[in-house]
């Protein structure tokens, strides 16, 4: 019976994932996994996923092309007339949305031209590839199936609902050892100063995507395959894309005053929203009423793991910022004062010192206002060494 049901699973492209190579998951130490989809049951996961459902190029997306069986997520790509095209084909989105870290994924990719494959995140629920709160994309990998062994990594950065906001970073090369028709891991490691993107645990290419160059927003996980490109070749369909995992890994987090990172933000006093910005593009900033000594603004991460952080507050710099503003760090051992002079130009990272911190919430930056001047709040972060 097992051999009967590998050579069903053969005939209809649906190829079980060989055991994974140990060249995967993310380098170095301090990583925590955070979101995982091995893809084991015989059904999609709907509480953690999307379907992709947009029609784009030459195929609608359709849920009915997205499976679960031998342990991958599988993508059918058809010759079907639906939604006002001749191809369907389809793909699932993380309702989960994540920031910096590693993402990583391996994949089966189809035979036959006309067909666009990729893992990439961006902020979306796959109803379209332009919402409104699109801002960072980054490709972990889009290949096209005319040419299978040619790879494109790269970051483009938009305004939303399709309007680029004029950064882009990419590369694009043709491999003599990787044939995405064959099993192969693709990672991309998310930092604030750079994006990295592996392949089988060798780094590929390093994209120098910093805050200012745009806004470093929260992003959904994609695994989608689309006729794209060229009109697809009829004699190799149907036709399946296949995902054996996916996984990604935390171990720097960041708190902001605004947006999903504001989970862990807090005031006291009086605060009022400031024209200037913080340390991302476009990033809101507060301060508390000049002159008004006491007002505190307290910055709490959930740590996912224990271990030992090096923490930085993002000094707002202006003329009028408050000279000795106190920062005041709870660790493991007690807590750290450091103050601040908020009129030190530029704006910058500020270094708090590096400390052990418990898993969880006990952890914590706050700022309190000294009279003199503008306390500022922005962000803070705290960086696993």
């Amino acid at each position: 019976m097992r051999r009967l049901a590998v050579l069903l699973l053969v005939a209809a492209g649906l190829v079980a994932a060989p055991a994974a190579p140990a060249a995967a998951d993310p380098a170095g130490t301090g990583w925590t996994p955070v979101f995982t989809d091995d893809f084991n049951g015989s059904t999609l996961d709907t509480s953690r996923w999307n379907y992709r459902t947009d029609s784009k190029a030459y195929s609608t997306q359709r849920p009915e092309n997205v499976s679960v069986s031998g342990g991958t997520l599988n993508i059918a790509l058809k010759k079907e007339s639906y939604g006002g095209k001749s191809y369907t084909g389809g793909g699932v989105v993380s309702k989960q949305s994540l920031r910096y870290g590693y993402y990583e994924t391996r994949a089966r990719l189809n035979d036959g031209a006309g067909w666009h494959s990729s893992f990439w995140i961006m902020s979306g629920d796959g109803s379209t590839t332009f919402p409104a709160s699109q801002r960072t994309e980054i490709d972990g990998f889009e290949i096209d199936s005319i040419s299978p062994t040619r790879i494109h990594h790269g970051v483009l950065t938009w305004k939303g609902n399709g309007v680029s906001a004029g950064r882009s970073y990419g590369t694009t090369y043709t491999s003599s050892t990787i044939d995405s028709r064959a099993w192969h891991v693709y990672g991309l490691d998310w930092q604030e100063t750079s994006v990295r993107f592996y392949v089988d645990g060798t780094l590929m290419y390093t994209a120098p995507y910093v805050p200012t160059d745009w806004t470093h927003d929260y992003t959904n996980i994609w695994l989608t395959s689309i006729a794209y490109g060229t009109v697809p070749d009829d004699t190799k369909l149907p036709a399946t894309v296949q995902f054996d995992y996916v996984k990604y890994w935390q171990k720097d987090y960041y708190v902001d005053n605004d947006g999903p990172a504001a989970y862990g933000y807090a005031e006291s006093g009086t605060w009022l929203d400031s024209t200037l910005t913080g340390w991302t593009v476009a990033s809101p900033t507060r301060y508390a009423t000049c002159g008004g000594p006491g007002n505190t603004a307290t910055w709490r991460p959930n740590l996912r793991a224990a271990g030992t952080y090096q923490v930085y507050y993002y000094r707002v710099a202006a003329t009028n910022s408050d000279p000795q503003a106190t920062l005041a760090v709870t660790h493991s051992a007690g807590t750290t004062t450091t103050v601040v002079n908020g009129t030190t130009t530029p704006s910058a990272w500020v270094s708090l010192g590096t400390y052990a911190f418990t898993q969880g919430t006990a952890g914590a930056v706050r700022l309190t206002s000294s009279g003199t001047g503008c306390a500022r709040a922005d962000a803070v972060k705290f960086i696993r060494v």
